[in-house]
């Protein structure tokens, strides 16, 4: 009898995964870019099935770079090659430094979430360095990050988060904003100025492992002493150890490709400008 009611137990959770398997699925068909996908295949094979070779090249071109970005995972493997350029980093296994640099770009300011701040997809970075402190690799804190505009004045996304930084691991533990900062060499440059100042002669650098190549380039250029602590990985098979060769169309993938695209021409900025 007990075997009997385990059986049909199980039978119900294999329906009701089944079940949550179709309607991930349908709502999947259901989104915009799916519905593009399919819309744009459909026209390209009546085309083609009418002879129409003139008018289904650059379509079927469209198509076919829309397939390869967001149902397969070219993105993920493209940005995988910038990912794996520095190694990965246990916090455990860190020998202590003089200062942790936290590379601006997780957080922003919000007049409407509780704590007064919105993480961003890059987030991982914050986390990362207030667990480094809190680990006391290191007796400091500095945050970086851009500005923006509130009623006419610009401030600091550093200062909003370094204030909620201090608020959740105690005043006890000092955490330095940078101020606003234009850019990646901007915060190296302000860093080689404190530097300087404080002698420094180790720095833990945090940043997202994809921008690790050009922000580590950049401030080695100007002779820090920095250890790389990549975090925030967007690659599938960094994050999961898997991927998925074919599979229905994923805004993922093109967000993916466009971080990777930045990086690129960042990159290539960069080293015309010899600042890595």
């Amino acid at each position: 009898m007990r075997a009997a009611e385990n059986s049909r137990t199980r039978l119900r959770k294999a329906l009701a995964r089944e079940e949550c398997a179709h309607m991930r699925s349908l709502i999947v068909l259901l989104q915009p870019l799916c519905c593009v996908w399919l819309l744009l295949g459909g026209w390209i094979a009546y085309a083609s099935f009418r002879r129409r070779w003139r008018t289904v090249a650059i379509p079927a071109l469209a198509w076919g770079i829309l397939t390869a970005l967001t149902c397969t995972p070219l993105a993920s493997l493209l940005i995988s090659s910038l990912e794996n350029t520095h190694a990965c980093v246990a916090i455990h296994d860190l020998d202590p430094a003089d200062v942790i640099v936290c590379l601006g770009g997780g957080a922003e300011p919000s007049r409407s979430e509780p704590s007064g701040f919105h993480l961003k997809p890059s987030g991982d970075r914050l986390t990362t360095g207030m667990i480094l402190l809190a680990q006391q690799k290191a007796p400091l804190l500095v945050l970086g990050g851009g500005g923006y505009e509130d009623k006419g004045k610009m401030l600091s996304e550093a200062d909003r988060v370094a204030d909620m930084t201090r608020s959740l691991t105690g005043s006890a533990q000092p955490v330095l904003s940078l101020g606003v900062c234009a850019d990646t060499r901007d915060e190296a440059l302000k860093v080689a100025a404190l530097t300087q100042e404080k002698g420094w002669k180790r720095i833990l650098l945090v940043t997202s492992a994809c921008h690790m190549p050009r922000a580590a380039g950049t401030f080695q250029k100007m002779g820090l002493p920095i250890v790389a602590v990549p975090c925030n990985y967007l690659s599938s098979v960094n994050r999961v150890g898997t991927l998925h060769w074919l599979h229905l169309p994923h805004a993922e993938g093109l967000s993916i490709f466009d971080t990777w695209l930045h990086e690129m021409l960042g990159t290539w900025f960069y080293r015309s400008k010899g600042w890595m």
